[in-house]
């Protein structure tokens, strides 16, 4: 079948025929790109929006020589989907046209071929540095313009760009070349690179190698994939904690590093300086250390009534007194040495010891880091800084209320871009939370879902709950009711995902399932068990098992994760996820209030979050169109008001009222799709 006449260029389109929505997602985002401008697509799964936005920043791309796009995404397994479509955007292109060429390339450590890649974070990018400043790391070492050529003739997943380069022979003979550094070196002759959200929205990664990339952020077309995770992802780049540990483990570096430089003997004034300046660092840090505990006591003993020993202390405090009072440890005569603030965040990032197991970067890296932060945004409103003390414990963290601060910059400097995600509901919130540049065409748009609504019925409980004041044994009883009664009537895997692990525990950890495997996420699941776990999922359905998969959201299981093959027969979203109340929640609120408007700070900053956070657990169940799930959602605040207005208009829900009913409906449904859909 021929591509339809009315998309754009068809040069650029990864099937024969396109699926609904997604000729209009071509068109739409073809026209702002064209004019410099941003797209904001909520598409859902199965539009085929990685096909469309590619199609689209191509034609662009190739109109105006010379750019190029960026594909990120903030999960691995989408770098294989985009390598998978641009293979099958060459398999259609005419004789003659040039191929489309990519380089997709992951962090430094997971692309190491060198036992050095089992190194801890932290200890891996110092050897890794030593090693390459010294000139001692061989892959590093090999110029193999072969192994370039090779890249940049067929699409190449990272995993097989580590592979080919650890076995590459030129003529001579085996040469291993490290594919980080051959991704880098290509990155600026191809027309895609898939990369990470860090590349551009984490300024010291962004300065560090897009240069050395040879890229320019005026010449790129941004493809933002998953970008309902961005705002929060930015957010938590600039989230750090200060306490009485940091400080003490950074003192304990200096003073290693010190010790390390005196045995080697101080052969230069250079070495001398250095030696001095990080004796005089770890001094003022003692000073400031001490000086830190005791102001947090006083605050402490202030706000606590008499009595509450224990109770939880949280406040909002000013990043220029903490700073004012390392400034004063910081001047004066301290050990023959005068530092100022910047002077320290330049030694700690100097200071070069083994760093600690446990932790992913050295202590004397993650201080100055924090130290950064605060002095960066020490004057603005958009930086929310927590005192926190409990117990022994205190600490004091930051927290950034607005990623437009971050993101406005990259997008008023890149050519245009697509932000898409399944639930970037509603895209016109995202515009104004990123800082989509209001000087450039803007469009928004929500594509309907290509499911029929009998491959997904959506149904809703009106008679449960997790409200905090409608909470308790009954309704936790009419809950795991309507679970049963969904198990009992589904074939094969169903999902469960709660608002908390507190939750999961009471209603899935202590009910009573029978004939089922439970499978039970716990807060330190890690990549490598969620792996295992879409393992034992396929082999229980080989073996005829029945598996209870239960997780939380925003946790390993509900969000990130492809359940392909239709290994989901059902998910139930037990409650939604509004962030508690609390100090930086607070803030938060009331600066997207001041900023966007009166009613937006509850919306943007609480309800929305939370109810897209049900959307992304519901949509685990069906990642392509030939799927079939049946979907349930515990909590009848999402009948009616400003929850409702939440879920997308275009999303049709039946409501129940008693837990028969639900399982009346998933027997009718699973009897017209017995059967999961087959192939990827």
């Amino acid at each position: 079948m021929p591509p339809d006449e009315s998309v754009v260029d068809a040069r650029f389109l990864a099937h024969d025929s396109l699926r609904d929505g997604q000729r209009e997602m071509i068109n739409d985002a073809f026209k702002v790109i064209s004019e410099g401008g941003f797209m904001l697509a909520n598409a859902p799964t199965g539009i085929g929006k990685t096909a469309a936005a590619l199609s689209a920043a191509l034609t662009v791309s190739r109109e105006n020589g010379g750019m190029q796009v960026l594909f990120m995404t903030g999960r691995q397994s989408q770098h294989r989907i985009v390598v998978d479509t641009v293979r099958h955007i060459n398999e259609r292109l005419p004789e003659g046209d040039s191929k489309v060429t990519l380089v997709d390339m992951i962090g430094q450590n997971g692309m190491c071929i060198n036992e050095l890649a089992l190194q801890h974070g932290g200890r891996f990018r110092q050897i890794c540095g030593e090693l390459r400043g010294t000139r001692k790391c061989k892959p590093f070492l090999e110029d193999s313009p072969g192994l370039r050529l090779k890249v940049l003739q067929d699409p190449l997943h990272v995993d097989e760009l580590v592979n080919v380069s650890r076995n590459y022979r030129s003529s001579e003979g085996p040469q291993p070349t490290c594919p980080w550094k051959i991704a880098r070196e290509t990155a600026s002759q191809a027309d895609i690179l898939v990369c990470d959200y860090n590349h551009l929205f984490n300024e010291d990664t962004r300065n560090s190698s897009l240069e050395a990339m040879g890229l320019n952020m005026e010449d790129m077309i941004v493809i933002i994939d998953e970008a309902h995770n961005l705002p929060d992802r930015i957010r938590r780049g600039l989230s750090r904690t200060l306490n009485d540990k940091l400080l003490r483990d950074t003192v304990y570096e200096l003073e290693e590093y010190c010790e390390s430089l005196s045995e080697g003997g101080l052969n230069s004034t250079l070495e001398e300086a250095n030696f001095s300046r990080a004796r005089a660092c770890s001094t003022a840090l003692k000073r400031f250390k001490g000086r830190l505990s005791t102001w947090i006591r006083e605050q402490r003993d202030a706000l606590r009534n008499p009595g509450d020993v224990g109770a939880e202390i949280e406040v909002r405090v000013e990043a220029d007194l903490i700073l004012s009072m390392l400034r004063q440890e910081l001047s004066g005569d301290i050990s023959g040495e005068s530092i100022d603030l910047t002077g320290l965040i330049g030694q700690l990032f100097l200071v070069q010891v083994d760093p600690d197991e446990d932790e992913d970067e050295m202590a004397t890296d993650r201080l100055a880091t924090v130290l950064s932060i605060l002095d960066k945004y020490a004057q603005s409103p958009a930086m929310c800084v927590v005192l926190t003390s409990r117990g022994d414990e205190n600490r004091i963290t930051t927290h950034l209320l607005d990623p437009g601060i971050v993101s406005s910059e990259v997008f008023s400097a890149v050519y245009g871009g697509i932000l898409m995600s399944g639930t970037l509901t509603p895209p016109e919130m995202y515009a104004e939370s990123l800082g989509i540049p209001a000087s450039q065409p803007v469009d928004t748009e929500s594509y309907p879902s290509p499911f029929l609504a009998d491959r997904r019925p959506v149904l809703i409980a009106s008679n449960v709950t997790s409200k905090y004041t409608e909470r308790g044994p009954e309704n936790t009883r009419k809950i795991r009711q309507h679970i049963q009664s969904l198990l009992q009537n589904t074939p094969g895997h169903v999902a469960v995902f709660c608002q908390s692990y507190r939750m999961l525990e009471d209603v899935v950890e202590e009910g009573d399932w029978p004939g089922r495997m439970i499978l039970l996420e716990s807060r330190n699941w890690t990549k490598k068990r969620v792996d295992s776990a879409l393992q034992q999922l396929r082999d229980a359905r080989l073996r005829g098992t029945k598996v209870l998969l239960a997780g939380v959201f925003g946790g390993r299981l509900s969000e990130g994760v492809d359940y392909s093959d239709n290994i989901l027969d059902a998910v139930v979203c037990v409650g939604i996820p509004v962030a508690p109340q609390s100090v930086p929640q607070n803030a938060l609120r009331e600066y997207i209030e001041k900023k966007h408007g009166r009613g937006k700070g509850w919306k943007y900053g609480a309800l929305q979050p939370a109810v897209n956070s049900v959307l992304q657990g519901m949509g685990r169940a069906i990642r392509k169109v030939e799927d079939r799930a049946f979907i349930l959602l515990l909590d009848h605040r999402l009948l009616s008001g400003q929850y409702r207005a939440c879920l997308p208009p275009t999303l049709t829900t039946i409501k129940v009222d008693e837990a028969k009913r639900t399982g009346r409906w998933a027997k009718q449904f699973f009897e017209r799709h017995p059967e999961p859909a087959k192939g990827d």
